[in-house]
């Protein structure tokens, strides 16, 4: 399942590693088979054992034949695409994060991992963001994925038929600092080329990270995303 046709033809994808696959069994995820060594079934089997997935014992050395990962981790499971629905989050309320363009796995990854952190449910994604269940998304998002929720639709008819404030990342937006912002929706961009002008003018503010006057051209989407989401929660607990 590491092509995004084959995970759309069957339905599937692929997480790896203890704390990942374990946090999927939690939310009740819908888990075909788990395959794992002897040590990881027997200290887990009761804690899952109403689960519906079959579960396979593998040794270590089949494990990292059908692993992706450099040193396979105990357990490997082959999950179900969960069905979303846009109309789920049709007239949202507190914060929602949008994304323009994301491509990086690694960027997108910790973008859920950093909206988990903040109590940040949805996730609102251009269809040129990449696949939230990239098997490198599936791993950055540390077991996030269990929680946030990824949605992707055309970006600029959702963010222009928005009902609520739109927040745009930009470099000469208004300091963040200055914000008053507590909800609303969030607009990160592509990590080179920032959010497309298409979608940039459906914002009804713009908003910056100021710099302390470094050569710095830019942030990471990632870091960035973490600074806004922080700044606006400190501003809702005030």
């Amino acid at each position: 399942m590491k092509q995004i046709k084959f995970r759309r033809e069957h339905g599937l994808f692929v997480a790896e590693g203890p704390k990942i696959v374990e946090e999927l069994l939690a939310a009740n995820y819908r888990i075909d088979t788990v395959y794992a060594t002897e040590d990881w079934i027997e200290e887990k089997k009761e804690k899952f054992a109403q689960k519906f997935a079959e579960f396979i014992r593998i040794s270590p050395k089949e494990l990292e034949r059908i692993s992706k990962l450099n040193t396979p981790n105990k357990v490997l499971a082959v999950c179900r695409l969960p069905e979303r629905d846009l109309q789920e989050i049709s007239n949202p309320e507190g914060i929602l994060l949008a994304l323009d363009d994301i491509r990086d796995p690694g960027n997108m990854g910790t973008i859920m991992r950093t909206a988990d952190w903040f109590g940040v449910n949805n996730i609102i994604c251009s269809n040129d963001c990449v696949d939230a269940f990239n098997p490198k998304v599936v791993q950055s998002s540390m077991g996030s994925l269990a929680r946030v929720k990824v949605y992707y639709t055309d970006l600029e008819t959702y963010i222009s038929e928005s009902k609520v404030p739109v927040y745009a990342t930009v470099l000469d937006g208004s300091s963040i600092w200055e914000s008053s912002a507590d909800k609303g929706i969030f607009l990160i961009g592509n990590e080179t080329r920032g959010i497309s002008p298409e979608i940039l003018r459906h914002a009804t503010h713009r908003i910056s990270i100021p710099s302390a006057g470094s050569g710095a051209e830019s942030l990471n989407a990632a870091v960035a995303t973490g600074i806004v989401l922080a700044a606006v929660k400190r501003v809702g607990t005030m």
